[in-house]
């Protein structure tokens, strides 16, 4: 048998069964449960650059994402390593991209703070940049992400996270303070302020979280319920979950990111139309209540 002969067959093995495993709704779950969980609240009460009082009561709260990430991680990983696992040891190497796929979405919870902060200075721009450049990467690089279990999304993660502090680095102050409102890795560092952080943004992203708990549920239920009770194998999991997202699929692609940067870009608008509202009421009081205005 040829060299390029064996190949083809040790491709066609390993993908048919990496791909079961790959497109498994549970090792997805984990996923997307820990990224979302951990960054979702905190990505919905970005603040307008006006509205910030102290850079580092903001900074501080954005690196609550490593801890509110580590919690979910020590909650959703043990439900998916040990609860109704349909024999995993079927499955080749099931608990090592539970491991992998955990890994990735750490890795990915670093870059939050750079995501935040050139949120708020509305350059979003470099947020879909930096993502596009990581799923290319990813893309050119399909066998190696598929054949080792959940290496691809710790490629992308990495280069996700990688980008941003790279990119950082090269910018120039100016363009840092720009881009980042901070000029050097030290600003980044939690700072022992008091209060810690800004109490108003505090209080709306425990909100946002106690909410997003509940549209994850609505949004993806019926996979929670598939993988609980454990209704169907892994195999016709797969199936499931490559037929309801293949319809999808383009879409998301395209517009995942740009609806990201839509929502902040409309909530911050809004906001601000609001507030003009409000000190336009609030001339129209002050010209009332005058002599002048009476007269």
């Amino acid at each position: 048998m040829s060299l390029s002969n064996e190949n083809n067959i040790l491709s066609a093995i390993g993908t048919r069964t990496i791909l079961n495993l790959f497109s498994n709704v549970r090792l997805q779950l984990l996923y997307t449960t820990i990224l979302f969980l951990s960054r979702e609240a905190f990505r919905r009460t970005v603040p307008r650059l006006n509205d910030l009082h102290s850079i580092h009561h903001y900074i501080n709260l954005t690196w609550f994402i490593i801890p509110v990430g580590l919690f979910i991680i020590s909650l959703v990983l043990p439900f998916t390593l040990f609860v109704q696992t349909d024999n995993a040891e079927k499955y080749p190497f099931y608990y090592h991209a539970c491991f992998f796929y955990t890994l990735a979405a750490f890795i990915e919870l670093l870059s939050e703070p750079f995501y935040l902060l050139a949120t708020v200075t509305l350059n979003y721009h470099i947020n879909i940049y930096i993502e596009m450049f990581a799923s290319t990467l990813v893309y050119k690089n399909g066998e190696c992400a598929l054949y080792y279990y959940g290496f691809g999304y710790i490629i992308y993660s990495l280069s996700i996270t990688l980008s941003y502090y790279i990119y950082f680095i090269t910018c120039k102050t100016e363009e840092r303070i720009r881009l980042f409102i901070i000029s050097s890795f030290k600003d980044l560092i939690i700072k022992p302020t008091h209060p810690y952080t800004d109490p108003k943004l505090s209080n709306e992203t425990k909100t946002f979280f106690s909410q997003g708990i509940l549209m994850k549920f609505l949004t993806v239920g019926e996979r929670y319920i598939i993988s609980l009770f454990n209704f169907i194998s892994y195999k016709d999991q797969a199936i499931f979950d490559i037929i309801n997202n293949l319809g999808s699929l383009l879409p998301r692609l395209i517009f995942s990111t740009l609806e990201e940067s839509a929502y902040v870009y409309f909530q911050q608008t809004l906001s601000r139309t609001k507030d003009e509202h409000i000190q336009d009421d609030q001339w129209q009081e002050e010209q009332l209540s005058s002599p002048s205005g009476r007269s």
